[in-house]
């Protein structure tokens, strides 16, 4: 069984990407490898737009941004390279809020893009020029998230570019009682 990830803790968005970072940060949104220099830390800045205090944000083990993807804690981190870590990339960040500097959350970038959607029982709209696929209603596929015989965890559909995980992936997430984060068939 596959299934989508959802973030439960809804923040408003409480950092942006920074505008002094090398690496462009909507790659990170839509999953394409970072090839620059991922040595360098990224920088996320206080979008100045949530009202949640500092203590209940780092509480979170994944945080939205604007311009910049998902930013996880630590503890989901650990979790990941544990046992996932080639399906992802994780890059170093530091974060201002609300005056006070964190650097122990990473950017979390998904980039692996496959198949996930079973067309036949989906609802969707193809455009006629670029052949994009518009989705009122999708059924994700139970076999396993695989390309050219390698099995994933986590990735992107290739359909529309949202997070898919497998139901090894949620069932550790849960264990682990990772908060922030939800899954939706």
């Amino acid at each position: 069984m596959n299934y989508f990830l959802t973030i439960k803790h809804k923040s408003n968005y409480p950092l942006k990407y920074g505008l002094q970072n090398k690496v462009n940060g909507s790659w990170l949104g839509v999953g394409r490898f970072v090839k620059e220099n991922t040595d360098s830390v990224l920088i996320y800045e206080d979008a100045a737009n949530s009202k949640v205090s500092y203590e209940d944000l780092i509480r979170q083990d994944v945080i939205e941004t604007v311009g910049g993807g998902l930013l996880i804690s630590e503890r989901f981190k650990d979790l990941i390279t544990a046992h996932f870590k080639s399906d992802v990339q994780m890059l170093s960040t530091a974060f201002t809020y609300q005056g006070i500097l964190n650097s122990s959350y990473v950017a979390l970038n998904v980039f692996n893009k496959v198949e996930c959607y079973d067309l036949d029982k989906s609802a969707y709209t193809k455009h006629p020029v670029d052949n994009s696929l518009k989705f009122t209603q999708t059924v994700l596929q139970t076999t396993p998230l695989e390309e050219y015989g390698f099995e994933y965890n986590v990735v992107r559909s290739q359909e529309d570019n949202k997070i898919v995980v497998s139901e090894l992936f949620k069932s550790l997430v849960e264990a682990a009682k990772i908060n922030g984060v939800g899954f939706k068939k």
